[in-house]
């Protein structure tokens, strides 16, 4: 029979606490799940991880007598930085954490673990929002007043003339937006757009080849809209999350700090991969 340790459970404790902090990050962030993750090139030491640009390569066609000119692709095309270092710290007092009726650390953890899903939105909706404003002009729409399913067509075009991939395309939808889109009449036509089912439900599906999805991030504004593939941008964790604790004996508290560490970089030379609508298109 194996004896467990004080050192032992710790790290039992640590390891449980990483992984319900991570689960709920990514169930509670909509950007996550609809951008490349990178985060297993990322090696102890590290302060920035080379990623390549996604140029569009071309066809050539192939002669017996001549050779072919060879393309170059840049392997250290955007670097990103690992450097959003983000941290929620909060205390518990040894009165409270005994007299409370709920657990009062796991509780926080979830609240601190949405606080920071938030908040990564923001730096990677901020990341398109800002990659699409430099390099492709044509890629910032003003909104249609009264026809968001115009402005969605548009997007599909603009993606389509610039032989974006049709898989894997996502729409990041304001709430002011999501409104709007539900409230048309024409989108119970369903069948026309993509699957009932999350209409019938009340969130928000597929539409045009994007899955749509809703967000109150501060980077989407005046109830915009970013349409973009996922190969658009990029993003790392160095740090998974993790909790840190120190006991307060003469306060009687326990101090708590939750922390992770990553990065985010806009992925695509052409900015074409990404199309922003808000209010004026600027």
């Amino acid at each position: 029979m194996a004896n467990s340790t004080t050192t032992d459970v710790a790290a039992l404790i640590e390891k449980r606490v990483s992984s319900i902090v991570t689960e709920t990050l990514i169930q509670e962030s909509v950007a996550l799940p609809t951008i490349m993750d990178r985060s297993s090139q990322v090696g102890p030491g590290m302060d920035r991880l080379d990623v390549p640009l996604f140029n569009e390569l071309a066809a050539q066609n192939v002669s017996e007598t001549a050779a072919m000119t060879a393309q170059v692709i840049n392997p250290t095309g955007a670097q990103l930085n690992l450097d959003q270092h983000k941290a929620i710290p909060f205390s518990i007092t040894r009165k409270a954490g005994q007299q409370s009726k709920v657990a009062l650390v796991p509780e926080a953890l979830r609240n601190g673990a949405r606080t920071l899903a938030a908040e990564v939105d923001n730096f990677l909706f901020g990341i398109i929002d800002a990659g699409t404003a430099t390099a492709a002009p044509d890629h910032r729409q003003p909104l249609t007043v009264g026809d968001p399913l115009a402005d969605i067509v548009l997007a599909k075009r603009l993606l389509d003339d610039a032989n974006v991939p049709r898989g894997q395309r996502y729409l990041a939808a304001s709430p002011g937006f999501c409104q709007a889109l539900l409230s048309t009449s024409n989108i119970i036509r369903a069948q026309d757009y993509g699957n009932s089912q999350p209409i019938q439900n009340g969130y928000v599906g597929s539409v045009y080849g994007f899955m749509i999805v809703e967000t109150s991030s501060a980077s989407i504004i005046d109830d915009g809209f970013h349409a973009y593939h996922m190969d658009s941008v990029c993003f790392a964790r160095q740090i998974q999350p993790e909790l840190r604790t120190e006991e307060k004996a003469l306060e009687m508290r326990t101090d708590y700090v939750l922390s992770h560490l990553y990065g985010g970089v806009y992925s695509d030379a052409a900015g074409v991969r990404s199309v922003v609508f808000d209010a004026d298109g600027a």
